[in-house]
This record gives C-alpha cells, sequence and structure tokens, in this order.
C-alpha cells in the first residue's frame, strides 16, 4: 500500500475528537442599570435587552454537537455569588442526557454539578424555557426578552444569560440587580449591587466599593473580604455598621497584609431592621498589588514595563472586560461601568484617569497612567487560580 494511502487510513481510524469552538456568550448593554425596579402593581413584565458579539448559528450535526446547540437562554437567581465561586454548567438533567448520547458529558456528573438538584434549586427561575433557548443571531438578539414576574416572590433577583453548547456551557451575569415589588410601600427586602469595576488595587490605597441599594430606613451595610485561592471562600469582616442612607453606597477596602499579592473577593451586605440581608457580590475578583513604589524605574520594573516609556492599557489587555469604555454611575437608577460583563475577551474601552486606587496608578513612562490590569499583574503574583479565574465564561 503507498504511503500516502496508510498514513490516510491511519488518521481515520484515529479518535475523532471534537474541534474547540469558543462560546458565544450574553452580552449585556452598557447602560444597564444598576438597580432595575419592577412594581407588579402598575405591570408584571420586564423587558430585557441583550447583545451579541456575532452570530453564531452554525451547529454541525450530531454526534459533534447536539441539535439544539449554540443557543442562548435566561434565568433569574434570588442571589448573587462570587466569580470565584461558579454556578453549575449544566441546567437540567435532561440536558445531560441528551448530551451523555452524544459522548459529550465527559465526568460522573453529581447532584451538586446540576442546577436543578444544586443548592440552587430552589432560588433559580427561568425567564426562557429549556425548549424555547434563542438562537444565537443579530435578529433575535435585537428581540431582547420579555420577562413577566407574575410568579415570583418579591425581592431582588440577579439575571444571567446562559449559552447552551456542552459540554463547556457558560453563564454571563447582567449587571446590577432587579426589584420585584407589588407597590410603592416601604416594606421591601433588600437589594443591592456592587458598580466597581477595578480588578486591582495597592496596599498602600483603600479601594471604594461603590453600589445602589434599595432597602427599609435604618438598614445598614457591611463589607466583607476573602482570599480567591481556588478553595472555599473563609469570608472575614472588613466593616460593618455603615448605615444606608439613599440608594446609593461607597465604601473604603483597606486589604489586610494578609491579602497582599492575592486575589481578593470582596462583597456588600445590606441589612435591614427585621434582619433580611442581601449579598451584593462585584463582577470581578481583585488582586491586591505591594505597595507603589515612587521609583518610576521600580514601578516600570513591578508592571512588565522595562523599558519605562510604555503601559499596558488595562481595557484591552488579555484578561480586561468586554463591551467598550466604562462610565461611573449616575444615580441608582443610571447606567452601570462596564456594563458588559466580565469575560476573556478584550475591551476597547480607555483608561480612566481616576482609578478609584488615591492617584496611586503605576506611570512607567506616561504621567498618571492607571497600572494594567492584566501582562504585568499575571507574572507578578499568578493572577490566574487554577481552574477558577475565568469560571462559567467562554
Amino acid at each position: 500500500m503507498p504511503g500516502a494511502a496508510i498514513a490516510a487510513v491511519a488518521v481515520l481510524l484515529l479518535p475523532q475528537t471534537p474541534v474547540h469552538h469558543p462560546r458565544t456568550p450574553v452580552v449585556w448593554p452598557q447602560d444597564t442599570p444598576c438597580m432595575t425596579v419592577v412594581d407588579r402593581s402598575q405591570s408584571t413584565l420586564l423587558h430585557l435587552d441583550y447583545e451579541i458579539p456575532h452570530e453564531d448559528t452554525m451547529v454541525p450535526p450530531p454526534p459533534m454537537e447536539v441539535a439544539d446547540s449554540r443557543r442562548h437562554q435566561f434565568v433569574a437567581f434570588c442571589r448573587g455569588h462570587s466569580r470565584q465561586t461558579p454556578l453549575p454548567t449544566w441546567l437540567s438533567w435532561t440536558d445531560v442526557a441528551a448530551a451523555g448520547e452524544l459522548g459529550l458529558v465527559p465526568d460522573e456528573l453529581g447532584d451538586a454539578d446540576v442546577l436543578e438538584t444544586s443548592e440552587w434549586a430552589p432560588c433559580f427561575h427561568r425567564i426562557t424555557a429549556d425548549d424555547d433557548r434563542r438562537p444565537i443571531s443579530f435578529a433575535q438578539a435585537a428581540k431582547g426578552v420579555d420577562w413577566d414576574t407574575a410568579s415570583l416572590p418579591a425581592g431582588p433577583y440577579v439575571v444571567e444569560g446562559y449559552t447552551w453548547e456542552p459540554a463547556i456551557n457558560v453563564w454571563q451575569v447582567r449587571p446590577g440587580v432587579v426589584h420585584v415589588v407589588d407597590g410603592p410601600g416601604l416594606d421591601v427586602t433588600p437589594a443591592a449591587a456592587v458598580t466597581t469595576r477595578d480588578d486591582f488595587m495597592f496596599a498602600d490605597a483603600s479601594l471604594q466599593l461603590e453600589g445602589c441599594a434599595r432597602a427599609l430606613p435604618g438598614s445598614t451595610l457591611s463589607l466583607w473580604w476573602s482570599i480567591a485561592d481556588g478553595g472555599e471562600l473563609d469570608w472575614q469582616l472588613a466593616s460593618s455598621g455603615a448605615p444606608l442612607v439613599g440608594e446609593t453606597f461607597a465604601l473604603p477596602f483597606r486589604a489586610p497584609p494578609e491579602a497582599v499579592g492575592e486575589n481578593v473577593a470582596l462583597r456588600v451586605d445590606v441589612t435591614d431592621p427585621a434582619q433580611r440581608t442581601f449579598a451584593a457580590h462585584p463582577l470581578q475578583l481583585v488582586v491586591v498589588l505591594p505597595a507603589q513604589d515612587d521609583d518610576p524605574g521600580e514601578c516600570g520594573s513591578l508592571l512588565g514595563c522595562d523599558d519605562g516609556t510604555t503601559t499596558a492599557d488595562p481595557a484591552t489587555g488579555p484578561d480586561a472586560d468586554p463591551g467598550g469604555s466604562e462610565a461611573p454611575p449616575t444615580s441608582s437608577e443610571g447606567p452601570m461601568p462596564g456594563g458588559s460583563p466580565d469575560s476573556s475577551e478584550s475591551s476597547s474601552g480607555p483608561p480612566m484617569e481616576d482609578s478609584g486606587l488615591g492617584g496611586r496608578g503605576c506611570a512607567c513612562g506616561v504621567e498618571g497612567a492607571p497600572a494594567p490590569a492584566a501582562l504585568g499583574l499575571f507574572a507578578l503574583v499568578g493572577l490566574a487560580v487554577p481552574g477558577r479565574r475565568r469560571p462559567g465564561y467562554p
């Protein structure tokens, strides 16, 4: 048999492994409000706008992918979660069975791996049904999603977009919070969201956590932190007892010495006089850099700017957020900064003059430029936590 024919037969006999296809996430608009109030005494419907980065409708036939692969679905949750503790990547056991028939379930799954039997089971509500998942097309995205909240308990909800393409199904959290109420009365359960998007800070400067909240008069705020090292989060109290005044908040966080050189998860709790609490999580982890030195040369070395003339743009690094430039919040009803959710895609947004770190941005040859949030930081502290740095995202 000629050599070329032998080679061709050998290729045909090799195990056929699926070609990796990057998942296409839901992209939430930049002007997504921090606080969205649904007053069901007026209407139970809420329209959700979303976008897509590109169309993704060319589904290969089974057994490469399930027949309804590359679809979007929308789900509401009664609470949020830290980026360090992602949602299960499977929504139902019916989905698992469909993917398993094609050999697309890589490992044996337990109840905790599937949303409907996990700890999230009593907390999640489908906005769109499993059999009504949306093709990832511009025409579908332009329609948005109409969410009927009539059957839900009143209270706060965090919305996430789900990309169904097993086995790597992914979530994309909608910035902000939806507060479902049954009238303009004051007896409302707490709701809150964090708008701060900084993903690094210096140990000798505080990070301002800003956001919006609605709760009974007399409600208070507490700030919690935990090292995010890939294991369970061990929440430590950073501050407590700050009164909620109006519908916005700003809490300073100063990292303790043991957090320097670490990824840190943050959380803001809003507790009302009835001791009902809602926890708001930023969309990203924060890396704590050592105290910044005033020497520009040393600064350049710290952040990988060895020529002292250029610096990585924090909005265009390989680990930046997608969706364009960031804008500061204007009010609790105003737009969220960085409205597009955190993902592995890069952003085209320019660096902000005020990094929120008390003017401690590293120059690296550019006066007043903020320190990079990507290349140098990875080298400095090993930013990626194995298997957990970007959970639930493509």
